[in-house]
């Protein structure tokens, strides 16, 4: 959290000296409240970000949120997972820190934004894809229920949580392999239908007579082997 209280210090201390420019001795009232106010955002801001808890676990990462305001949990399971990217800005760098954003496989952590003339400029971090001019280009979309606030060295983390990602991938195939092999070897048990047709043959001419028991048990044995 130290690079969270040097940033909104840094940001209070320069726009506090621009307002006391810009309004004079004369508003100094105006000053007063932008005072309580950043003070109030701060105290916000601050425990807003200490809120939160993530865990990882082998089949999933959980984001949780818990204070005064109520609760919130997100639980996002590896095969969701398409990608995790970091965020730093230069702040977070010198901290070593930064945050961590999910892309899932719903789609809801990427919006669109338009380029070209009359359209704006995308200026959020995304997934460009290409495009010209007036096409529209996905941009990451951060939110509490998919990014990892402020985690110390994001890059190992990412590291961590991408090996995270491939075991579990490993582990759902060779899952997946298993299952089908145990089907098709439960298949090859079975007896197929013309098999079980002669043995149904074999039992009718038992029962009417037509071959005595010894020949019915000969015949039955050639059948299987």
């Amino acid at each position: 959290m130290r690079k969270t209280v040097i940033k909104f210090t840094l940001t209070f201390i320069i726009l506090s000296f621009l307002l006391t420019l810009l309004l004079l001795p004369e508003y100094f009232a105006l000053l007063v409240v932008w005072y309580i106010f950043a003070s109030l955002y701060f105290v916000y801001y601050y425990f807003n970000k200490k809120a939160f808890t993530y865990v990882v676990t082998e089949r999933s990462v959980r984001v949780e949120k818990s204070w005064i305001f109520g609760t919130h949990q997100r639980e996002i399971t590896m095969d969701q997972i398409r990608d995790v990217y970091i965020k730093q800005g230069t702040l977070a760098r010198r901290y070593n820190c930064g945050s961590l954003v999910f892309v899932t496989t719903t789609g809801l952590e990427v919006g669109y934004a338009h380029t070209g003339a009359g359209a704006g400029t995308a200026t959020k971090v995304g997934v460009l894809v290409g495009g010209g001019a007036g096409a529209s280009v996905p941009v990451l979309v951060e939110g509490g229920g998919n990014t990892f606030w402020d985690v110390l060295d994001p890059t190992a983390v990412r590291g961590m949580l991408l090996d995270r990602l491939t075991e579990w991938r490993e582990a759902f195939q060779q899952q997946r392999m298993a299952v089908s092999l145990e089907k098709i070897a439960e298949q090859t048990k079975q007896p197929s239908a013309s098999l079980v047709t002669e043995l149904e043959k074999l039992t009718a001419l038992r029962e009417r007579g037509a071959i005595t028991e010894e020949e019915y048990e000969k015949a039955k044995k050639k059948i299987l082997e």
